[in-house]
């Protein structure tokens, strides 16, 4: 339990932040969470955060308390506006919803009850003034946390995003979390500095054999969570307006698909060569874990 409370002083609020001892370098983060989120200003945090300013964020502000915002950035470049930001059917202040951050050293994906909320594709985030991929790709820490957004470094940006809370109010916010699961898959580098589509073959066959090497010794545990679910005001089916997708395969599918030389957004990507060696290594991958 998280909570934010008046300071003693009676000048602002006081939140609660916790980070994990270890890092996590690609991997599997899903955490039941009830959001404390109640009240404009109150923002509720799951975040992977790296020490090079590199963070994958979801979050439950007060100003829109329906919704869960799915965000990413690199090098502290901080962006509260492109956050994928879907309408939970079930209220996340009253109730535990799973979440969970798929991090693949070529994709990401933000899921809430087994329903993908937003997917990227590291191919797609190179910039090329400067030279790099704009995708989280160094060790990260998980960290929760609940806090007023008028303590951020630029409060009045945070306010807009997140509402304002009242210096006189008194209550006390709690962010919840029943449970946490981190499954790591390798440590598995990403070249930070190299244009898409060069040297596929080896990157994907290297960093295969990798997790195959480090593969888990059991499943991913699941979670029933009943009627859960998502909708959005629009209808579009564009992730980007905030739209669910369709009900998510099972995380090793992901991997599997992945190890393959497949996009999760579901695009084929089988580099001259690579195909059934992806496909043999996906197989090893399935059978270390029990699943095949």
């Amino acid at each position: 339990m998280l909570s934010l409370t008046k300071a003693p002083s009676g000048a602002g609020h006081v939140g609660t932040s916790v980070y994990f001892s270890k890092w996590i370098h690609y991997g599997v983060v899903s955490a039941m969470i009830r959001s404390g989120s109640t009240a404009p200003g109150v923002v509720s945090s799951f975040q992977l955060q790296g020490d090079d300013g590199s963070s994958i964020d979801m979050d439950w502000v007060g100003a829109s308390s329906d919704r869960v915002q799915a965000n990413y950035y690199t090098r502290n470049q901080v962006d509260l506006s492109r956050a994928a930001a879907p309408v939970l059917t079930t209220d996340p202040t009253s109730s535990f919803i799973e979440y969970k951050i798929v991090w693949l050293p070529d994709s990401l994906t933000w899921y809430a009850n087994g329903l993908a909320v937003r997917t990227i594709r590291r191919q797609d985030t190179w910039a090329e003034g400067e030279q790099a991929f704009n995708f989280p790709s160094s060790p990260a820490r998980l960290s929760f946390a609940i806090w007023d957004a008028s303590t951020a470094a630029d409060p009045a940006r945070t306010q807009q995003w997140a509402g304002v809370l009242q210096p006189n109010d008194e209550s006390r916010f709690t962010m919840a979390i029943e449970s946490v699961s981190v499954q790591c898959y390798a440590d598995v580098v990403a070249e930070a500095r190299r244009p898409p589509h060069r040297n596929e073959d080896a990157q994907l066959a290297a960093s295969a054999q990798r997790l195959v090497d480090a593969a888990p010794s059991a499943a991913a545990p699941t979670s029933d969570l009943g009627s859960f679910g998502l909708a959005s005001k629009a209808a579009t089916g564009d992730a980007s307006t905030g739209t669910a997708a369709p009900a998510a395969p099972h995380l090793d599918s992901d991997v599997s698909r992945w190890l393959a030389g497949m996009q999760l957004s579901g695009g084929s990507r089988r580099p001259a060569g690579f195909g059934a060696v992806g496909v043999a290594l996906a197989t090893g991958y399935l059978a270390a874990v029990g699943l095949q």
